[in-house]
């Protein structure tokens, strides 16, 4: 029989099924940040605008390269308290959101481990 997939909790970094609760969730409300995230059209829309601006990805501008961007990435992530607003946005290329994002998962799992 078919199960739900995980997904990994914006409370605590665990995984949990669709009828699991978090250890850190009371009262069926959750704890910690949910972050705010733009999505579909709206997102698509502001990602198109970014990269007509800027068209490189700006950590490898940063490092001499001239890679074009594919991603609109967060540089505070909205888990840390990051925004939407345009000053928290940057365009950048697969393989430096990647590295990215592999950090910002370690840091995470790093903080919730010290809790």
């Amino acid at each position: 029989m078919p199960t739900a997939a995980l997904r990994v909790c914006t409370t605590c970094g665990g995984r949990h099924g669709a009828s699991e609760h978090c250890p850190l969730k009371a009262g069926g409300r959750w704890q910690g940040v949910s972050p705010n995230r733009l999505r579909g059209r709206r997102l698509q829309t502001e990602r198109s605008r970014l990269l007509a601006q800027e068209p490189l990805c700006r950590a490898c501008v940063a490092s001499g390269r001239h890679i074009l961007a594919t991603v609109r990435d967060h540089i505070v992530p909205l888990t840390e308290g990051g925004t939407e607003d345009d000053s928290n946005i940057q365009p950048l290329c697969d393989d430096c959101h990647m590295r990215k994002t592999h950090a910002e998962s370690w840091r995470g799992l790093m903080r919730n481990l010290n809790k």
